[in-house]
């Protein structure tokens, strides 16, 4: 009798193995806590202005933890604990840098005045530090340091009204530094909340957060700029799910700083027409006050817009060609302008539209200080560029060569240091975007 046929050998696969669970970012608190020392070394240096070239060189290792915790961030999966690490150490930095008496610039010594002013029933706008109407308020540590006395304020109302609030409480130096670093932790965790809508990811804040420009201007400096990018931050934040509150919130950094009327276009054609209304009305309330009042002889404003230019260099040929500063300016507006249209008829998405107008404005504008950059930097979350990362490293030039500036003068970076400056931002985006046209030409044959 014939044996029975044996049944078919089958393969049993075994279940696809699970992923490995997401390592804890030791490596990512490691190049923190290395950030944060440099802080601290910043911090003990006595002036940052006198000591310049040390400074610089301290900025320059600090900027080295920052670029390997960026690429240690886009590797593989994100940990749960890669936010709490990322906040951890931004307020670490921060608190750091707080006891730093600024010595690179002396904007701050401006809004303690400005808002002593206001407190004390005055007109910033209408009456410059060195207006005899303002003598009663001069004392020993305030007045004396305040830059431009022959010019009344160049701030927005809602600025001003901040730079009084703060004065009511205390006018110090101190109050107002604690003023600029709340509204700076607090647009890091708006940040924190916005990139993980956006991505399900927050180690992409890090482009931000730990971003030594940002420490040493905002928490160093104490320039007020973040008090106006939180708005900005939560207008684009709450686009789609608060339009009403989000045309509020671009209101008031409109009403702060100017910059982020670049961003109103495309809110535009997002936003349902309640949030348009509220944000016409808010903007053009704000933009009829502040024109109102800055006009006159002494007005900061005016000074800024007729003569005032530095580490420029697209403008700086501009304004070869034209020979007319108000006419170069104009023209700025008008591209600024047109782009703002263009992206905005394309319903462009507005927080990209934003970054790409903001880069603009920067890179064409009269006026380059280094804290303009944060301008640039809040929205690099969205996809950090290693040319822009780069020009926030190399900006540092501007405040001096390796050497202070002659005590007592201003400084303007040379023109051929302004070619490095920019230069070598340049250099790396078109090394990069030769490789992506490799890439693209030569696509990798499948196995």
């Amino acid at each position: 009798m014939a044996p029975a046929p044996r049944p078919p050998l089958r393969l049993i696969e075994s279940p696809p193995a699970a992923p490995a669970p997401p390592r804890p970012p030791l490596e990512l608190a490691a190049l923190g806590t290395g950030l944060v020392f440099v802080c601290v070394l910043l911090a003990n240096m006595p002036s940052w202005r006198a000591e310049l070239g040390r400074w610089q060189a301290l900025m320059a290792v600090a900027f080295v933890f920052y670029a390997a915790a960026l690429w240690r961030v886009r590797r593989g999966p994100e940990s749960p604990q890669t936010g709490p690490v990322l906040v951890a150490v931004a307020i670490a930095a921060r608190l750091a840098l707080f006891p730093v008496t600024p010595t690179l610039s002396d904007d701050v010594w401006r809004y303690v005045w400005e808002g002593k002013v206001v407190a004390h029933g005055g007109d910033p706008w209408h009456h410059a530090p060195s207006d005899p109407a303002l003598a009663p308020l001069r004392d020993r540590i305030v007045h004396p340091r305040v830059n431009h006395p022959d010019l009344a304020t160049i701030y927005p109302p809602f600025a001003i009204a901040g730079f009084a609030l703060v004065a009511r409480l205390s006018v110090t130096l101190w109050a107002m530094k604690a003023w600029v670093l709340l509204h700076d932790l607090a647009l890091v965790f708006a940040l924190v909340a916005w990139i993980r809508q956006r991505t399900g990811r927050a180690g992409p804040v890090l482009a931000y957060a730990w971003n030594p420009l940002v420490l040493a201007e905002y928490t160093g400096n104490a320039h007020h700029d973040p008090t106006a990018l939180l708005w900005l931050v939560l207008a684009l934040m709450w686009m789609d799910r608060r339009p009403t509150a989000s045309a509020g919130a671009l209101g008031i950094a409109v009403g702060t700083k100017l910059a982020p009327l670049l961003a109103l276009p495309a809110l535009l054609r997002r936003w349902p027409w309640r949030a348009r209304g509220v944000a016409l009305v808010l903007t053009g309330a704000i933009g009829v006050s502040y024109w109102a009042l800055t006009r006159g002889a002494s007005s900061g404003f005016g000074a800024y817009w007729r003569s005032w230019t530095n580490n420029e260099l697209a403008f700086h040929y501009l304004m070869l060609a034209v020979r007319d500063g108000t006419l170069a300016r104009v023209a700025v507006l008008g591209v600024l302008a047109g782009a703002a249209a263009m992206l905005a008829w394309r319903r462009t998405d507005p927080a990209s539209a934003a970054r790409t107008l903001l880069r603009a404005g920067l890179v064409l504008g009269p006026v380059v200080h280094p804290w303009y950059l944060g301008w640039v930097l809040v929205l690099e979350p969205l996809g950090p560029s290693a040319p822009w990362l780069l020009l926030s490293a190399t900006v540092l030039l501007s405040y001096g060569v390796f050497a202070p500036p002659v005590e007592g003068g201003a400084f303007h970076l040379p023109l051929a240091w302004r070619w490095v400056e920019y230069g070598l931002p340049v250099l790396v985006a078109g090394a990069l975007a030769l490789v992506r046209r490799r890439r693209a030409s030569h696509p990798p044959e499948a196995a």
